[in-house]
């Protein structure tokens, strides 16, 4: 084409190109020299969109290409023929008719997925399940509830097996001990382990050690006392073999306990507490049946019935419970023949028991719940055979360390003693207070079983007094008598002064026993024993000779506190005696004394009791001390 070519051929129409599939137009456009078409090709190769460059990513050439090579159609070109022409302005602007457009697409990273549907770019989120829908699975399934029953009966032999060997004297010889035949102890086995491997210390200087040791306390172990030496069943999760219900004797009014399907349901109900309430006929042999079943009880509505029941069956209860049976109820629980006996073997003091296990705890409340509800149609030999048992149980921890069974323990302390005749009074506390000073020759045991009696009755007190008396005054016989009777401040006196066991020895005192005497010295003095404020005695001269009485005593119970030196927490016994000792002195001069003392001077000196009884004048009202005589009044002029 020249360059002064018509204008009107630039606007001449285009043939039209055949349609073809979206790749076939792609591949036509790519390479025009393939089409075997009829139709003849455009003048040029017609140009995709610039979209569609746009879009794609770029395709890296294999081939590396020259960079002196000539671009057709850049800037630099010099054929000014082609840029003059006219007939190429259609092929370079012009859009082919009956062309589609391809839309931009991503090249495929794989032909094989060229024609799979897309993965979405997000993903759905995964909620978990409603809380409030029916969770099928279990938090506990069988094997996890067996593995932890056999971590709890491990666990538990572990402590018995503890308290087993704590409660045994070792007797093996020592290492490295003499040919003496010298045992080892728990102060030898501290010296071992403080000790070089070599034995480079002298024996003076392990000598010295030793006595370190036991005077900082180290290894001053706690007096124990098990009233059970096994638990109730072995190993503790075994199911005893109960007596069968004695069928053939629910016979007439009793006859509705005879079926087994309906006799827990009529117990339940209240029925037999009710016929027993109004016929006082219950056969034996179904008294003895319940009697056996009370304690291993399960149901707690079933257990109070049958309790209820014994209760009400004061004469079977008088017949059938005695010595023997109740000897059974604690056989049963697992007590030690010690403890059960009348008369105490010759090696007093610690046993080898072991601790009640606490599954079986609600067994022993049972008992305890037992003895108190028919301590009232009990005989008076049973009742002092149940309360020598009580007090020696009360040595005990189990009574103080557990809450629940220390009420029922006391309540049936409370019902044995009332239900005591008044006439027989003395000699019960007699012959239960000599058992148990003949069961245990410590005086830190029976503190455990004194002061586990409570103060819910005068009668409780009395036989707590009495306990103490005898402990203190090292004498049985006291307690046959009433306390008014045996005590005195002079008596006490007189046994501090004879009396070994309050002798301050920094070396020797055995302070755990004399904490256990100072608590009981306190028990025993009381009131003091007082003159009565009405009566022949109630003279001035028998109140000041009391008061100096008290006034001796507690300068006495002062001179032993002084004496006991504070050494810090590596010697609490110390600690704990001391301020025992100071509290009783403040209860002898502020609750023994008839008044308190007198108050002492700038001199650090008391005044005379006489002084102190005298009225003191009354001093003069401030406004008589300033104003003596009224001033006249000024007159006028």
């Amino acid at each position: 084409m020249s360059k002064n070519g018509n204008i009107t051929s630039f606007f001449r129409p285009v043939p039209k190109a055949p349609q073809s599939p979206p790749r076939l137009a792609l591949e036509t456009a790519s390479s025009p020299a393939s089409s075997s078409s009829s139709t003849p090709p455009p003048p040029s190769p017609t140009p995709l969109p610039a979209a569609f460059f746009a879009s794609s990513p770029p395709v890296p050439s294999s081939t590396a290409r020259d960079r002196n090579s000539v671009i057709r159609g850049s800037d630099d070109d010099d054929d000014d023929d082609d840029f003059s022409s006219d007939d190429e302005f259609p092929d370079l602007f012009a859009k082919p008719l009956g062309t589609t457009t391809l839309p931009p697409q991503p090249a495929p990273r794989d032909e094989a997925n060229v024609f799979a549907t897309p993965r979405p770019k997000r993903r759905a989120l995964e909620f978990h399940l409603s809380p409030l829908t029916i969770n099928t699975r279990h938090k506990f399934d069988i094997k996890a509830l067996l593995k932890h029953a056999a971590a709890d009966n491990a666990v538990e032999e572990s402590e018995l097996r503890t308290a087993a060997l704590l409660a045994q004297s070792p007797q093996a010889p020592r290492a490295g001990g003499d040919a003496g035949g010298a045992h080892s102890s728990l102060h030898d086995n501290v010296l071992d382990i403080l000790s070089d491997p070599e034995d480079s210390q002298e024996e003076a200087h392990r000598d010295r050690l030793l006595r370190a040791v036991k005077r900082t306390e180290a290894t001053a172990g706690r007096r124990d006392w098990y009233f059970f030496d096994r638990p109730s069943q072995p190993n503790g999760r075994e199911i005893a073999v109960r007596a069968a219900f004695p069928a053939s004797k629910a016979t007439g009014a009793w006859a509705f306990l005879a079926p087994e399907k309906t006799r827990a349901g009529f117990f339940e109900d209240g029925l037999p507490y009710n016929v027993q309430c109004r016929l006082q006929n219950l056969p034996d042999e179904i008294f003895e049946w319940v009697l056996d079943e009370a304690p291993n009880e399960k149901s707690k509505k079933l257990r109070d019935e049958y309790l209820r029941l014994l209760g009400a069956c004061s004469d079977q209860a008088r017949r059938l419970l005695d010595e023997d049976a109740l000897l059974e109820l604690f056989q049963n629980l697992g007590a030690t023949d010690r403890a059960l006996a009348v008369s105490p073997r010759p090696n007093g003091g610690l046993t080898r028991g072991v601790p009640f296990p606490e599954h079986d705890r609600m067994r022993l409340r049972t008992v305890f719940r037992l003895l108190g509800g028919t301590a009232h149609a009990l005989k008076i030999h049973t009742l002092t055979r149940t309360l020598c048992i009580l007090l020696r149980l009360g040595i005990d921890n189990i009574v103080r360390e557990d809450q629940e069974v220390a009420v029922d323990y006391q309540d049936a302390l409370l019902q044995v003693v009332l239900a005591v005749p008044r006439r027989s009074w003395d000699s019960f506390c007699g012959d239960a207070c000599s058992s148990l000073y003949s069961h245990t020759h410590e005086a830190a045991l029976r503190w455990n079983s004194v002061s586990s009696i409570p103060l819910l009755h005068p009668r409780l007190a009395d036989l707590r007094r009495r306990m103490a008396l005898v402990s203190v005054f090292d004498d049985p016989r006291r307690a046959f008598s009433p306390p008014e009777e045996t005590f005195s401040i002079r008596s006490v006196l007189d046994r501090l002064d004879d009396a070994d066991q309050f002798v301050i020895d920094r070396n020797n005192t055995d302070y755990p026993e004399l904490l256990a005497l100072s608590e009981m010295l306190s028990i025993a003095v009381g009131d003091g024993g007082p003159p009565p404020p009405t009566g022949s005695t109630a003279t001035p001269e028998a109140i000041k000779h009391h008061n100096a009485e008290v006034d001796e005593l507690a300068h006495r119970i002062k001179f032993m506190w002084s004496n006991i030196h504070e050494q810090g927490a590596a010697y609490m016994s110390r600690l704990e005696v001391r301020v025992q000792l100071r509290d009783f002195e403040r209860k002898l001069q502020h609750v023994v004394r008839t008044r308190p003392p007198p108050k002492q001077d700038i001199f650090g000196l008391y005044r005379n009791e006489d002084e102190v009884s005298q009225p003191q004048p009354k001093q003069q009202s401030m406004r008589k001390f300033l104003f003596k005589t009224e001033l006249p009044r000024p007159t006028s002029p």
